[in-house]
């Protein structure tokens, strides 16, 4: 596990945790650690009829059934037709897998505000964000699982 924190801005430092860091889009994003459940390659997916847009589908993982959900679908990004990664988050009350690119790193940072934060997001980004690092001169955005999962 990497402790990171580069070159950061002046916003106020948020509390330290540890982050799991996926790649989406050209993007990074980061899920406290305590939500990530681990990932897995993506595999075939039974589609659920009349599911909304961000479901993409259910599976069978080590004796339970998984929903599938689209981050990009979620975030408000650009739709990319096959899932490469699954990335397993803790809800409240069941595991879900979020389709990612790829899984970096896990990182211990103390985040900073959005408002300091150096680049334009989307809006459906922003909606989505609870702070942003810096990891290998890259900004990552913390994703608030409540907040996407709702």
């Amino acid at each position: 596990m990497a402790a990171v924190q580069e070159g950061y801005g002046s916003g106020a430092a948020q509390a330290e945790g540890r982050f799991t860091i996926v790649g989406l889009g050209g993007w990074y994003f980061a899920v406290p650690l305590e939500r990530s459940a681990g990932s897995m390659e993506a595999v075939s997916l039974t589609r659920v009829p009349m599911a909304p847009e961000a479901v993409m589908g259910l599976t069978h993982i080590q004796g339970r059934i998984l929903t599938v959900l689209d981050l990009r679908h979620l975030l408000g990004l650009e739709i990319e037709a096959s899932p490469r990664r699954f990335l397993l988050v803790d809800d409240e009350e069941e595991q879900v897998g979020l389709v990612v690119d790829t899984v970096e790193d896990i990182v211990l940072v103390a985040p900073l505000d959005l408002d300091s934060i150096e680049v334009e997001l989307p809006p459906g980004v922003r909606a989505n964000a609870s702070g942003f690092f810096r990891w290998r001169g890259n900004p990552v955005v913390n994703l608030s699982v409540e907040r996407l999962l709702k």
